[in-house]
């Protein structure tokens, strides 16, 4: 396949290497007969100016007919223009007069084959063939310039308008013969042609040259002078059809000898590693050099599907790449037999599983098709989710906060979703760890709590939304926060819900962020309190948070272990002591809220009086879920 596609780049390239030499020598025969054209004008105008003179000022005076001039004096003057023409190798000199819109000649030179053929123009002679050219030139106040083809060849001449003495106006002309300029011009193009020739074809040889040194460049390492990830993929994407036998090596510890020892010798090392297993392995396989640490290992030769497998367990990666300083590589192994479109995608999926489960080798199999499949489906879920945010497809859904003793609604909780274009909803638990992988954090949160305000904005109710630690701690959201709070109505309806998880390790920020969103009149709940992250009882003392939401791990266990419910009136009793607003999450059951009642919980969320809604509930009244 490689040798087909450097036969085509050799057509393209003859191809246009012809193309430029046509290019070149038209433009260089349209140059040349411009040129040519510009001095054979030009010797036309310097002729026809000597004309007047040659006739002399009073010839065209007082033209009354044919026996102006005795046939004697006239041929004598046709004499004078003849030899005049003949000296400047011209076909013709001559003057016109029009009379009446006709052309008549008033003198003209001849050549020996007009003597010849007795053909001689004689003053007065009518000139049937004059052209629009020839009448238009009387009126004109610049020379005229026209060619014609005749039996007699092919001509140019010049037309220029005198003034005799008298006020006649009549024209000089001259014809030069052009019979010989196509030939003069393909004899100039054929040199045109050997020179372009050599000149493009030295061009192309050099442009040849750079292209394969340009293309070696790119597609070899410089340090190993194995081939690269470019020529790689160019070798899998031009192979033939069948399974394709690919290995990607892994030197896990290069790094770190690069660090120690420097960059030169981890570069030595590799070479010397490359050069050790290259012996091993034989002519049957081909390594390329991806990355720093990286090498690829293809088969190249037709053998058994097991070989490199083997080939690779009987290297001994336990000896030394360098002996000064003394140096052992590490490596893992990744090995694929597929397809050559998806060979490099599997051998890399295969040394990255063998990378997290600690294994020196992990062969691709169906085993590991689940794994890419799901990999497949986080990129394009990830891509779906970044143009959601980007089309404002975040909305927000709405689960009503209620009041246990009078059912009323107390607030809502307001939660992402992901309106998709087919009318289908996606929730957090499909796509808030894609968000938080691909840093889209923020956006979300500025954009739910947008959305969210302005559903509220002429409401009387609370509504809340959930942030995290590095939410608060980003000083752009932070400010943006508090600029909506300064103009917003009752921002005191306004709840952040604080995720417990990550507040320990950034405590005193925390703490200050939670203050100033207090101190701009919102509220800020601790939320999932109650799992084993650490914040206690002191802590919450310190954090002067609003209120806690028990974290719905515990409400499921309220009604079957004692413990959990100790636990939930402990909570529930602190509350009332330190006036903290207390809310259970993930109520779904009659006995969990009572259970929830006896404890002293005042509110609770959950499924038992409805799931998230696209519009908020207006009213709850207990009993009817």
């Amino acid at each position: 396949m490689l040798r087909i596609r450097s036969a085509h780049f050799i057509v393209i390239s003859l191809v246009v290497y012809l193309l430029a030499i046509v290019a070149y020598v038209y433009y260089q025969y349209q140059q040349t007969y411009q040129t040519k054209l510009a001095q054979l004008d030009l010797q036309l105008v310097n002729a026809v100016k000597a004309v007047p003179y040659l006739l002399g000022d009073d010839y065209h005076n007082n033209i009354s007919g044919p026996q102006h001039l005795p046939r004697a004096e006239y041929l004598k003057l046709a004499k004078k223009l003849s030899l005049y023409a003949k000296d400047l190798k011209l076909q013709y000199v001559y003057s016109m007069i029009q009379v009446d819109g006709k052309v008549h000649f008033t003198s003209s030179s001849y050549t020996e084959d007009d003597l010849l053929r007795g053909q001689l123009s004689y003053f007065y002679d009518y000139y049937p063939e004059a052209t629009e050219a020839n009448k238009a030139a009387f009126a004109s106040l610049a020379p005229v310039f026209e060619e014609s083809v005749d039996q007699f060849g092919h001509f140019r001449s010049v037309l220029m308008p005198y003034q005799s003495s008298d006020g006649t106006i009549y024209l000089a002309g001259a014809d030069i013969a052009i019979t010989d300029l196509d030939q003069w011009l393909l004899s100039s193009m054929q040199q045109s042609v050997l020179s372009g020739s050599v000149f493009f074809g030295l061009a192309l040889l050099l442009a040849l040259s750079y292209a394969m040194v340009l293309r070696y460049n790119l597609t070899t390492d410089r340090s190993s002078g194995k081939r690269n990830a470019l020529a790689l993929e160019a070798h899998l994407r031009h192979e033939s059809g069948g399974l394709s036998q690919l290995a990607i090596l892994q030197v896990n510890n290069l790094e770190e000898i690069c660090h120690l020892y420097g960059t030169p010798v981890a570069e030595q090392a590799f070479n010397q590693f490359i050069q050790q297993l290259q012996l091993h392995l034989g002519r049957s396989f081909r390594l390329y050099r991806l990355s720093f640490e990286k090498l690829a290992i293809r088969r190249v030769a037709a053998i058994s599907d097991n070989d490199l497998h083997d080939k690779l367990k009987s290297f001994d990666f336990t000896q030394p790449v360098l002996n000064e300083p003394y140096l052992l590589f590490t490596v893992t192994l990744g090995v694929a037999l597929s397809p050559a479109a998806v060979v490099l995608e599997n051998a890399t999926l295969a040394v990255n599983t063998a990378r997290l489960q600690q294994q020196s080798l992990v062969v691709y199999s169906d085993n590991l098709l689940a794994l890419k499949q799901h990999l497949h489906t986080n990129i394009k879920m990830a891509k779906e989710v970044r143009e959601a945010i980007g089309h404002e497809q975040i909305v927000p859904y709405f689960q009503p906060v209620v009041q246990i003793s009078t059912g009323e609604i107390f607030q809502y909780e307001c939660l992402a979703r992901i309106l998709r274009s087919d009318g289908s909803i996606l929730t957090p638990d499909q796509f808030l760890s894609i968000i938080n992988r691909s840093h889209l954090d923020t956006e979300l949160t500025k954009m739910m709590f947008i959305k969210s305000a302005s559903q509220f904005v002429a409401s009387e109710v609370s509504w809340s939304i959930n942030v995290n630690c590095r939410d608060l701690l980003d000083d752009d959201l932070q400010q943006f926060f508090l600029d909506y709070l300064q103009h917003y109505p009752k921002p005191e309806r306004v709840y952040f819900e604080l995720a417990e998880a990550g507040v320990l390790p950034q405590f005193d920020r925390c703490r200050d962020a939670i203050a100033a969103l207090q101190k701009a009149g919102a509220k800020v709940l601790l939320d999932d309190f109650g799992v084993a992250s650490g914040v206690g009882m002191a802590d919450l003392l310190q954090l002067h948070v609003d209120g806690l939401k028990i974290h719905g791990s515990l409400i499921e266990m309220i009604s079957t272990d004692p413990d959990a419910q100790l636990f939930i009136e402990h909570i529930s009793s602190f509350a009332k002591q330190t006036q903290l607003l207390i809310i259970a999450e993930m109520v779904e059951s009659k006995q969990s809220l009572d259970a929830l009642e006896r404890c002293g919980i005042s509110y609770a969320q959950g499924y038992y009086f409805g799931p998230a809604a696209p519009v908020p509930l207006r009213y709850y009244e207990r009993g009817t879920v």
